[in-house]
């Protein structure tokens, strides 16, 4: 699905998307009116949205609000509703957006209503783009941004030298319920999602890992942890697939009882293949890995005394 792998190759700096908060909540045609001349058989897709959409909704949606998710999942070629949308996210003039604010609203309303999860999700890109990304680096996304919580879901669409994402989310927005593509886990991070680059990316011969982590401010870090005590029963499950789906991959973050963490390749419940050792203390290590133990020519940085080359064969 090419809403999970449409990424950036660069980090590019946008002006914010706000107009469409203070539009009036429309109908979905009728919110889509102004960009129906511009999308090939949308009144047919909006149709369709309305039809098959989830609804009654355990979640409070209307249906018109289920039907904007719903057609937002729905691809039919270079003309579907994500893309063009997408792609004019991405562009600096922003008047372009203006006939899109009634379709943002509604998305947006939509999306309030589901509740926020805290979840690892994952999204990639068929190039290797991994040295625009640097460790500490904060961005902020303007585009409507599609992971999932599978990460064989992203995989499969990845080629030879991918990037790989893995995003600790804390507003994400999980819409397979209201998916045209129910299987895929989407999870959604809605307009201006900041996010900052974990560590440096970790590297393989085939396939590159950048780890970001989603930052809220310290109003809505407050107000989802009383959410996320609200709805901790709703999220124990998924937690637990999205362990097993991390588990089966050949990458893992691993936090280990004493404060540390491992972020690399990973087999046989063993750290195997390349990877970085975070201490508690603020020290790592990155390196080589073999049955859980460093093996060859490795980089200790310490937070205090700078950083040195070790060979560990």
């Amino acid at each position: 699905m090419l809403r999970f792998t449409n990424v950036d190759h660069k980090p590019i700096r946008l002006s914010p998307v706000y107009g469409y908060r203070t539009h009036p909540l429309l109908p979905l045609r009728q919110a889509l009116e102004p960009i129906l001349p511009h999308i090939n058989q949308l009144d047919e897709f909006i149709q369709i949205a309305k039809t098959e959409c989830h609804f009654p909704s355990e979640h409070g949606l209307t249906r018109e609000e289920s039907a904007a998710i719903y057609i937002y999942t729905m691809d039919w070629g270079e003309q579907s509703l994500y893309r063009v949308l997408n792609g004019l996210l991405r562009i600096k003039d922003r008047t372009v957006l203006v006939p899109w604010y009634g379709y943002l609203k509604l998305f947006d309303t939509a999306l309030k209503k589901l509740p926020s999860q805290h979840i690892n999700l994952w999204r990639g890109v068929n190039v290797d783009i991994s040295k625009n990304f640097k460790e500490g680096e904060e961005l902020t996304w303007w585009n409507i941004t599609s992971s999932s919580s599978l990460v064989k879901v992203v995989k499969q669409f990845l080629g030879q030298s991918s990037t790989l994402f893995l995003i600790e989310a804390k507003n994400g927005k999980l819409i397979s319920t209201y998916s045209n593509f129910p299987e895929e886990n989407e999870v959604i991070l809605g307009l201006g999602t900041r996010v900052r680059v974990v560590s440096d990316p970790l590297g393989s011969s085939s396939l590159n890992v950048i780890h970001l982590v989603e930052l809220l401010d310290k109003n809505e870090e407050e107000l989802l942890s009383t959410l996320s005590n609200m709805n901790i029963n709703t999220s124990t499950n998924t937690q637990t697939d999205i362990s097993k789906n991390v588990e089966s991959s050949t990458f893992k973050v691993h936090t280990y009882e004493d404060g540390s963490r491992y972020e690399g390749e990973w087999e046989n419940q063993k750290r195997h293949g390349k990877g970085t050792r975070y201490y508690a203390n603020g020290h790592k290590y990155t390196g080589d890995w073999v049955d859980g133990k460093k093996t060859g020519q490795g980089i200790y940085t310490w937070s205090d005394r700078g950083r040195y080359e070790k060979n560990c064969s």
